[in-house]
């Protein structure tokens, strides 16, 4: 009976030992491994796919129990001459969410992974309009992502200005022609304002299309006498007639003089070609002669003192 109750209380010892060590183990070490155990944190998957395989599907482990953000470009390259475009995503199957489209940046996507999920982006094909020929370009409709690029099987026009002032004075251009896709340039009937709206242009391969604006020069011509004929826009490089039909003298006489300015040949030709390379203004001139109007100013004079002799002869003498 003594040596059970001794070996009684010699395991009652060996236990209460063994807690206690247990106890300044956990109080030192946490939730580290104690005794070859390890508390490992649970973990979370992301799928991410693509409709249509516009781009490759991954994975990602995370955490779980906080949030995760996942970031989407707008826009990614299939190759030259395609890109995809984010339109819309889905979440663990449920209905497409509609986004915002940009053409540039990052799509942020705020994830709970207390579970895991799946997430699938919905993209667009897009193909590019490249314009050759002037800057500002209008598009009916606009782009989905507010620039050059358009939907896949969407339908287009361009809309341009049929004239733009240059920034040198009395120089503009005129729209002449346009072609698409083809290096043979189809003309346009000119017009003097407005803006000329493409045919409807369907979106199935990227296009190129080359908008043909002409240089234009201001042609002015000046006559004090008579009526000037030829002011005007003229094609750079094109020869121009310009002329002055002389009015109808009265009293004073007008004779032509020749062209102040840069002309074709003789500039002592009341009609003359120029050159059409600058602005130009051309100047009539002409030598005004009064002589019927000196000798009709002599002649009243005349006149009047005749007259008034005659008067004077006529009054009776006084005696």
């Amino acid at each position: 009976m003594k040596t059970s109750g001794k070996f009684h209380l010699i395991k009652n010892y060996i236990l209460l030992s063994s807690i206690l060590i247990l106890g300044i183990l956990v109080m030192l070490f946490g939730n580290h491994t104690v005794l070859g155990y390890q508390d490992k944190q649970s973990k979370s998957t992301i799928k991410v796919s693509y409709l249509n395989d516009s781009s490759k599907t991954y994975e990602i482990v995370t955490d779980s129990n906080q949030k995760y953000k996942i970031s989407q470009k707008y826009s990614w390259a299939d190759n030259n001459f395609t890109r995809f475009n984010l339109k819309a995503y889905s979440i663990d199957n449920e209905p497409f969410v509609t986004i915002q489209r940009a053409s540039d940046g990052n799509f942020t996507l705020e994830l709970e992974t207390n579970s895991s999920h799946s997430i699938v982006f919905l993209a667009k094909s897009q193909f590019k309009i490249i314009i050759d020929g002037i800057d500002k370009v209008n598009f009916l409709p606009a782009s989905s992502t507010n620039d050059n690029w358009f939907d896949e099987d969407s339908d287009v026009q361009i809309i341009v200005p049929y004239v733009v002032q240059s920034d040198q004075e009395n120089i503009r251009k005129q729209l002449s022609g346009w072609s698409i896709d083809s290096p043979d340039i189809n003309v346009i009937s000119r017009q003097e304002s407005g803006v000329y709206k493409s045919p409807i242009i369907h979106i199935s391969s990227t296009h190129r299309i080359v908008l043909e604006y002409t240089v234009q020069n201001y042609i002015k011509v000046i006559s004090n006498f008579g009526r000037a004929l030829g002011t005007g826009w003229y094609d750079s490089g094109t020869i121009v007639n310009i002329s002055v039909i002389p009015g109808n003298d009265i009293l004073v006489n007008h004779f032509f003089t020749g062209w102040q300015g840069s002309v074709i040949g003789s500039a002592n030709q009341e009609s003359i070609n120029i050159l059409s390379d600058s602005p130009k203004t051309l100047v009539a001139n002409w030598f005004v002669d009064y002589t019927n109007v000196s000798i009709i100013v002599v002649i009243i004079i005349a006149s009047l003192v005749l007259f008034a002799i005659y008067q004077k002869r006529r009054m009776p003498s006084k005696k």
